[in-house]
């Protein structure tokens, strides 16, 4: 009989995937696909809308969670990942913005950029998606933050954005730092 301490330090099988031998060939793979498209058909309309919906969602997550650098990282916006929702749901953009007391026009500022996103719209879009509003949110920040990756290969042009060409110290200060302390020598000891 093993202790708990002995199986716990055995190494467990923790494999997974396809067993070894098993051959993926095209007929295989064409029967599994098949029985999902026959599940996926027996699926209600509002089933497979929710799916559809999830998927998007979840894509959106994954790409706030990607981790590549940011000069490889892929650029999603606000706006592809709204068009993706709307075609999902049938919905004109007319339709969407009206349906968030906006108008096309000013929706349209927003995510293109002139105006910036903020968490009014992001509370709207959470709500009429049901998503979290922080969603919609880090999108954005993620995109910003890639933008200011590719800007910072033009740092030379912000060098002269520098608090030292307009900051002056105060004059007591610069007297301070001109002056210094006279110190006290100790009496000598005999």
């Amino acid at each position: 009989m093993t202790t708990r301490k002995a199986s716990l330090q055995e190494d467990p099988d923790v494999s997974a995937g396809l067993p070894e031998g098993v051959d993926w060939n095209n007929e295989k793979f064409a029967a599994i696909k098949a029985i999902a498209k026959k599940a996926a058909a027996q699926r209600s309309p509002e089933e497979q809308l929710r799916l559809q919906l999830a998927a998007i969602q979840a894509n959106m997550e994954l790409f706030i969670q990607d981790n590549l650098p940011f000069e490889e990282n892929r650029h999603c916006t606000l706006e592809k990942f709204l068009d993706r929702y709307l075609k999902t749901l049938h919905l004109t953009f007319k339709k969407f913005a009206s349906s968030i007391d906006s108008t096309d026009g000013n929706l349209k500022k927003y995510l293109s950029g002139e105006r910036k996103f903020n968490t009014d719209l992001a509370m709207k879009f959470g709500a009429f998606f049901h998503t979290p509003p922080e969603l919609w949110l880090k999108v954005h920040i993620k995109n910003e933050l890639l933008l200011l990756s590719k800007q910072k290969k033009l740092i030379n042009r912000y060098k002269k954005y520098d608090y030292r060409k307009v900051y002056q110290l105060p004059e007591e200060w610069a007297k301070a730092a001109r002056v210094k302390p006279k110190t006290k020598k100790a009496p000598a000891t005999k």
